[in-house]
């Protein structure tokens, strides 16, 4: 059988049921002349086996376990580490969230194109209506809430992918990588077309882009991402970017032999939440290093002290502090902007009381 279209999905640490559900919706497809890239980009250990053994259960997957839960989730990396293992010639972007018409895949067939990239309108089941999902259903019983127009999914043909260099990797977290993409293949004089049919609907989840951006917890995120992803994108079309103007080959992963060395550093820091501290070791300290640095960022005990409340409150602090938040957003903007390429690892501890950043140099 001639495989036409190749369905790219890229994870992390998303749950297995609703995983399943997706993937049983392209099992029941009536027609079966595609292929699945599934990339799993550094889930939790124990998830990623289980998921290894659930994409093994059905023959159309190619799963792809990377090891790399020690970086930043970078979805345009994962998704272009996909698009270099595709062997067909049409490629549709995928979300874990999405459950499929059973023709899907014959729709599809009917509208790719060698030269157009299309574009979905995407229907939304609410919270209540996906808990139908769990059991059997069919989908002209769902019953959507709303529909969006702006989302990731696009159907083109691989060789869009590969003259726009993929997905800009810049874009970490959420946000912005799936409009700067169509923009590129746009400018790359790859025709935009829009289908209004509804082909998938998207499984409810809580919004990504909440107080979890305000907070740290133990996995990272970055105050203001969002703004700073759609400034990246604003100025790729302000220029009329055709590929990303700092990305060397696309799909690059960190080899495990590589990070190993990160277990072994020669140079060791501590680092108190004192912002001069902060600021100087990694826009100055890090310069005049060369090998692979580990650097603990701690609270300083003086941090949480009366006489330190009292000196703040009465405007006599003479050393600014920030807290381990702020440290968080400086080190993970520096990643980003500067590292992003780079042979690195993040953790915040359990208790959310130090980071460990590791990176070779």
């Amino acid at each position: 059988m001639d495989h036409k279209i190749t369905l790219i999905y890229a994870n992390r640490d998303r749950s297995y049921d609703r995983i399943k559900i997706s993937l049983d919706s392209l099992e029941r497809q009536t027609e079966k002349n595609f292929k699945v890239v599934f990339v799993d980009y550094g889930s939790n250990s124990v998830l990623q086996s289980e998921l290894k053994d659930l994409c093994s259960q059905y023959p159309f997957i190619e799963f792809y376990p990377l090891n790399v839960s020690q970086l930043l989730w970078n979805k345009s990396k994962a998704l272009n580490f996909g698009i270099l293992h595709c062997k067909t010639s049409i490629i549709f972007i995928a979300d874990v969230d999405l459950v499929f018409h059973y023709n899907t895949i014959k729709n599809l067939n009917k509208i790719a194109s060698t030269d157009s990239f299309y574009l979905f309108n995407l229907a939304y089941l609410s919270e209540n209506e996906s808990e139908i999902l769990k059991r059997e259903f069919e989908f002209e019983d769902l019953k959507p809430s709303n529909t969006g127009d702006v989302n990731g999914m696009i159907l083109a043909p691989k060789n869009a992918f590969m003259q726009v260099n993929g997905f800009d990797e810049f874009f970490h977290f959420y946000g912005g990588e799936d409009v700067d993409l169509f923009a590129r293949m746009g400018n790359a004089g790859f025709k935009e077309r829009r289908c209004d049919h509804s082909f998938f609907y998207h499984n409810w989840h809580q919004s990504f882009s909440g107080s979890e951006d305000k907070l740290i917890t133990s996995k990272p995120r970055v105050k203001n991402i969002m703004r700073i992803n759609q400034e990246h994108y604003l100025s790729n079309k302000r220029f009329k970017r055709i590929r990303p103007s700092r990305q060397g080959n696309m799909g690059e992963v960190i080899d495990p032999i590589k990070a190993e060395k990160l277990k072994h550093p020669e140079h060791r820091y501590k680092i108190q939440n004192i912002m001069a501290h902060v600021e100087h070791f990694l826009n100055e300290e890090l310069k005049t290093v060369s090998g692979v640095v580990q650097a603990h960022f701690e609270i300083d005990s003086y941090y949480h002290s009366t006489k330190h409340r009292i000196k703040k409150v009465a405007g006599r602090q003479t050393q600014p502090y920030i807290s381990l938040k702020e440290v968080n957003d400086m080190i993970l903007k520096k990643i980003i902007f500067d590292f992003r390429d780079l042979n690195y690892s993040y953790k915040i501890s359990d208790n959310l009381q130090r980071i460990d950043f590791r990176i070779e140099l």
